[in-house]
């Protein structure tokens, strides 16, 4: 997802496969759940959260078209980019999906959602069967993020945007890591169908790694943007399909978490709008999202610890054999 004008943020179940979506460009998506395809995290040296390998994903994307409005901004002046190779431009201050878009202010875009569910799932056998047995198309479900009550300046952003704190940036290195950050309260990410939220997630910082290659020019660039693993709840007073495909969600994700994945390449930078009577919101860039859901296992804090503390004893047990042994 990098582009040359400004620089942008922003194993469970038996596997049901489908083809990927022809049209969607090659470089937008990897065809596993994996990662690293178009970005190398042996890179990244500051922020520790990693893609997690999972056996269930959901692939969605989005673009602005002529015919659709999606993808994700970001929007209002950060700091200038110093990273070696970049543009030297301002980093977005903030970042949500095109439907939170200032844009919307005086340009109303229609947007509803960020990203589009592809018909390409891995894994997620209760919410692909009630699709199937319901004949739900997939184009239907969707995803997106942003501030509640439409207030933009609560989106995921920069937070004092310090060098050290907020990004990690040189001259040395081509690769610039950031992270986006909110009140908990004032922000959601959701799952949708048609325009209704059918499912929410819990609170994550948006991590992003912008990679501007060995030349100055976008055809080496590379992003990805990740979260740390989130909780999901089903969104109260739904009926009918809604309610049903909500249930198979959740179901598919149990005692799990999910995490967000996106990685991109290229120039891929789709509009650029300016216009003075939203201030210091601008300029709101308009970028393509391929991204996937992914149920993932994270160990709870407790049993780390336990299983830590198990190794302890038994090491402890084995130096006193040896120290038996030796009298």
């Amino acid at each position: 997802m990098s582009h040359r004008y400004l620089s942008v943020l922003f194993g469970l179940t038996a596997t049901a496969t489908a083809t990927i979506t022809p049209s969607l460009p090659a470089s937008a998506m990897s065809m596993a759940c994996e990662s690293g395809e178009l970005f190398d995290y042996s890179t990244v040296q500051f922020i520790n959260t990693r893609p997690i390998h999972s056996n269930n994903c959901l692939r969605l994307f989005g673009n602005r078209t002529d015919s659709s409005v999606q993808g994700f901004v970001g929007y209002g002046a950060g700091h200038i980019e110093t990273s070696l190779n970049s543009p030297g431009n301002n980093a977005p201050y903030y970042a949500a999906g095109i439907d939170f878009s200032p844009e919307n202010l005086v340009n109303p875009t229609g947007a509803t959602r960020s990203a589009t569910l592809l018909d390409n799932i891995t894994g997620f056998s209760n919410f692909a069967n009630f699709l199937t047995a319901n004949s739900i198309d997939v184009g239907r479900v969707g995803f997106s993020f942003g501030p509640n009550d439409g207030i933009f300046t609560n989106s995921w952003n920069l937070g004092d945007d310090i060098n050290g704190q907020n990004y990690f940036s040189s001259t040395d290195s081509s690769l610039e890591e950031r992270i986006y950050s909110a009140n908990p309260d004032e922000v959601d990410s959701f799952l949708l169908l048609d325009e209704t939220k059918i499912v929410s997630f819990g609170y994550s910082d948006i991590y992003s790694f912008l990679e501007y290659g060995e030349s100055t020019s976008p055809d080496d660039d590379s992003e990805a943007i990740i979260s740390d693993p989130f909780s999901v709840s089903k969104v109260s007073g739904l009926s009918g399909e809604f309610d049903g495909l909500a249930d198979a969600f959740v179901a598919d994700v149990g005692k799990g978490l999910v995490q967000l994945v996106s990685e991109d390449e290229g120039d891929v930078l789709e509009s650029v709008f300016v216009d003075g009577s939203i201030g210091a919101l601008n300029p709101v860039l308009s970028i393509q999202f391929p991204v996937q859901l992914r149920i993932v296992s994270v160990p709870e804090p407790t049993v780390t610890f336990g299983l830590f503390s198990l190794g302890l004893m038994a090491a402890g047990s084995h130096l006193k054999k040896k120290n038996r042994s030796r009298h």
